[in-house]
């Protein structure tokens, strides 16, 4: 007997099926949803980092575009120093010419003066450096490492100077100047014996985590930041993010980080004073060696002569090696300036027996500098040994003192050196010949030149380290200095030639100061039109004839944007705490 199997709820297991179908065809598409989405999301990622990439290719062009300057017009301060053609927004992929101009204007005019990211893509850079002339503003370009003071050569008087001239008395953050100076001291010198108010190891084992005074030279200026005393407000100030200029934030009291005295005015900290990187080639203007005045040779000398400098000068000069006679200094070239009348002289010592006219000795110790001569103690020596005794131009990384041989103004500083010539004939050299003179000619075979201050670039506060210069000298060679020609510039010849400083000034300073380096700070900014991301770096950067070596390298970001590269880079109001 068949029997009929019947099926049970047929209806049932279609709608069952069907719900299975739909609950997978959900999960498909979650699925592809989701991976879609991932895939945009790493899209963009990738997009993201490779316009990172982009803008940091753009800083590291600005970079490049310094170290090409520096290659080829070094000496030409205003190519480099300040030059927005060069360094300011400058387009490194992207439309050019009228169409990338417009772009960017479209990017300025935006209320905010920043980017927009309905632009095309254009990728650029640009070079700052801050104007401590107009703290309102930024220059476009880099600055040498020679416009600051040598942290490892500074004095103790000149330290204490500086302290108290830039570091606010504020309340909130109490200052003793005599802790700053001699724990500074303290650091950089051996030994175990602190000084009254310094400190030594003994004091940085209480420190958490401890660690030993150094005892010798600085190795970065950030290493203050190890001295007892300086803390980061007196070593960075308010300037938090290192970009010279005051942001709100910055003036704000205690509102938000960091911590300032709400008063308009921006404290920058010392670090923008000090370097460890301040040298100078002893070479032209054309990377030449110069010529050393002194060399043993005197038929080679008179042949590197007489193609570069007058004849009248290179007659005098092979009369003076002929006769025995080594130079003290290029400034024997020229005839020796009288005192300032206002700047009480002295006479070496003679035993209380007036200076008599002998000239100086034919003959040189072995190994002696060759930028001093000897003093005899004994009182033999004449008015004739303060003749350009300042080792100008020299190349000397150890220079006699300012007041020559036996003047030392330091002991005393209302006693200053008289000058005389070499010989009973006056030198044919005149201010007019100086910068041909100090560019070719040297009396020190030395290669490098340290610690001299570039009084084209250098701030105020960086001048008046220089003992010898009055507040007016340093106010009127900032002044001079914004009106002159790149050429004029190119040689300390300026200071006497547009009658900034006295010959006899001059002269004393000549040996501290100089218009070249050849380690330079370059900050440089990559940005873009359309998308809002800054790489912000900063090198500095030793140039060896044409060769660029890089001795420092910090990637700045952390310190945050800093600037606002679309349009000119202005804050204010505000000025240079003095």
């Amino acid at each position: 007997m068949l029997h009929t199997v019947v099926s049970r709820n047929p209806v049932r297991r279609r709608a069952l099926l069907l719900v299975v179908v739909l609950v997978m065809v959900v999960l498909l598409s979650l699925l592809a949803a989701g991976y879609t989405l991932m895939v945009r999301a790493h899209l963009d990622g990738v997009t993201t980092e490779i316009r990172q990439f982009k803008i940091r290719m753009a800083a590291d062009s600005g970079m490049q575009m310094a170290i090409n300057t520096l290659r080829y017009t070094r000496g030409d301060v205003d190519s480099w120093h300040n030059n927005p053609l060069l360094y300011r927004a400058y387009l490194v992929q992207g439309k050019e010419g009228e169409e990338a101009e417009a772009t960017y204007q479209k990017a300025i005019d935006t209320e905010i003066k920043t980017f927009d990211p309905t632009l095309d893509e254009a990728f650029r850079f640009s070079c700052f450096t801050p104007d401590f002339d107009d703290p309102t503003k930024v220059y476009y370009g880099f600055v040498d490492e020679s416009s600051r003071m040598d942290i490892n050569s500074i004095k103790e008087d000149q330290l204490r100077r500086l302290l108290t001239e830039t570091v606010p008395v504020n309340t909130d953050f109490p200052v003793d100047v005599d802790v700053l100076v001699d724990s500074f001291l303290d650091w950089r010198e051996p030994g175990d014996d602190p000084r009254p108010s310094g400190a030594k190891s003994a004091y940085y084992a209480t420190m958490i985590p401890p660690y030993t005074s150094k005892g010798a030279k600085f190795s970065t200026v950030e290493e203050l930041l190890l001295v007892r005393g300086f803390t980061s407000w007196v070593v960075f100030g308010e300037d938090y993010n290192q970009n010279g200029l005051l942001d709100p934030n910055e003036n704000d009291g205690s509102e938000s980080f960091p911590p300032d005295d709400a008063n308009g005015v921006l404290w920058r900290g010392i670090a923008p004073f000090f370097t460890v990187w301040s040298q100078e080639a002893n070479i032209s203007g054309d990377n030449r060696p110069r010529i050393f005045l002194n060399m043993e040779d005197l038929d080679k000398l008179q042949e590197k002569l007489e193609t570069e400098i007058d004849g009248d000068i290179v007659s005098y000069i092979m009369a003076v090696r002929s006769a025995g006679i080594r130079f003290n200094s290029v400034m024997n070239l020229l005839p020796a300036p009288p005192p300032d009348e206002e700047e009480p002289t002295s006479q070496p010592d003679n035993g209380g027996e007036p200076p008599n006219d002998e000239p100086p000795p034919a003959t040189q110790p072995a190994g002696e500098d060759p930028t001093s001569q000897p003093f005899d103690q004994k009182g033999e020596d004449s008015a004739k040994r303060f003749a350009d005794q300042d080792g100008s131009e020299s190349g000397s990384e150890n220079p006699p003192p300012a007041g020559g041989p036996g003047g030392n103004p330091q002991q005393n500083p209302t006693s200053q050196p008289v000058f005389s010539n070499l010989t009973d004939e006056e030198p044919p050299g005149t201010y007019e010949d100086l910068p041909i003179l100090l560019d070719r000619l040297t009396v020190s075979p030395s290669p490098i030149m340290s610690g001299r201050i570039n009084v084209t670039t250098a701030p105020r506060e960086v001048l008046g380290m220089i003992d010898e210069l009055t507040p007016d000298n340093v106010e009127a060679i900032v002044a001079a200095r914004q009106g002159l020609d790149s050429a004029t510039k190119s040689s300390p010849a300026w200071l006497v030639t547009q009658g900034v400083i006295s010959e006899y000034k001059f002269r004393r300073i000549l040996e501290k100061i100089t218009t070249k380096s050849s380690v330079f700070r370059i900050e440089t900014v990559g940005f873009a039109d359309n998308i809002g991301i800054v790489e912000r770096y900063m090198a500095v950067i030793q140039m060896r004839g044409p060769v660029a070596q890089v001795l420092y390298y910090r990637n700045l970001n952390p310190l945050g944007m800093a600037y606002t590269p679309h349009g000119d880079e202005v804050r204010g109001p505000q000025e240079q705490s003095k």
